[in-house]
């Protein structure tokens, strides 16, 4: 009777330790493959995506904006992207460098509170279509318009934080009909008043501290987990 259960002890042993070495390995690579993932992704949009190169580590290359680090919204279609000092559309960039992955955050400069609905979304779904028609195997992401300091209205007219919000149901609704990926940062980054939170305003306009960063990158590192097989 002893022998039995020292056997079946062992065999329960072994089998514990077959699980766990089984999947320990597993999580390690899952682990890797994020991380790996997220080393290749691309940025693109006005300033507050510019600012990923200087508060955000991200790397300069991985960050695509207009000259200047900014980007105006009506001009988004127009050869108005500087990499490496050298003008191109976003098409051009897209099919020169064919991304894994592209992050896009565009339409606070220019486009909230400036333009219409349809007008709005117009530029957005061609700028959709053509970066997937300009590197087919890019995995597009977009992420919302991020929200306004508080002390913004001194210096904004057109665009407040109602502007902000209302581009963001256009830019989801634009989302879903291309069947793209839309990430809502801007509501992890407000306060009850709908302005960004204190502590993650670096000015008194719309641009990002680092702590702000990282809540946006890992908003954007959970996305990919939860969706691994996607960009493997």
């Amino acid at each position: 009777m002893f022998k039995i259960k020292f056997i079946n002890t062992l065999l329960v042993l072994i089998a514990v330790t077959m699980l766990i070495t089984l999947a320990a390995p597993h999580v390690s690579a899952e682990n890797g493959d994020i991380e790996a993932i997220m080393n290749e992704v691309v940025f693109f949009g006005d300033s507050t995506t510019a600012h990923l190169a200087v508060r955000g580590g991200i790397p300069k290359e991985r960050v695509w904006s207009g000259y200047g680090s900014t980007l105006l919204y009506t001009s988004v279609l127009e050869r108005s992207v500087c990499i490496d000092g050298e003008m191109m559309s976003i098409f051009e960039a897209a099919k020169k460098f064919s991304p894994k992955i592209l992050v896009i955050t565009i339409g606070a400069s220019g486009g909230a509170g400036f333009l219409k609905e349809r007008d709005f979304k117009q530029i957005y779904k061609k700028l959709l279509v053509g970066v997937k028609m300009s590197s087919p195997s890019t995995k597009i992401i977009v992420q919302s318009i991020l929200p306004l300091s508080d002390k913004s209205v001194k210096y904004y007219k057109k665009l407040t934080k109602q502007s902000v919000a209302t581009a963001n149901v256009w830019i989801k609704e634009v989302c879903d009909e291309l069947h793209v990926p839309y990430l809502n940062t801007h509501d992890l980054l407000i306060d009850k008043s709908g302005y960004l939170k204190a502590g993650f305003q670096n000015d008194e306009y719309l641009h990002l501290t680092s702590a702000a960063y990282n809540i946006i990158l890992n908003n954007l590192k959970n996305y990919i987990f939860n969706n691994i097989d996607t960009f493997k």
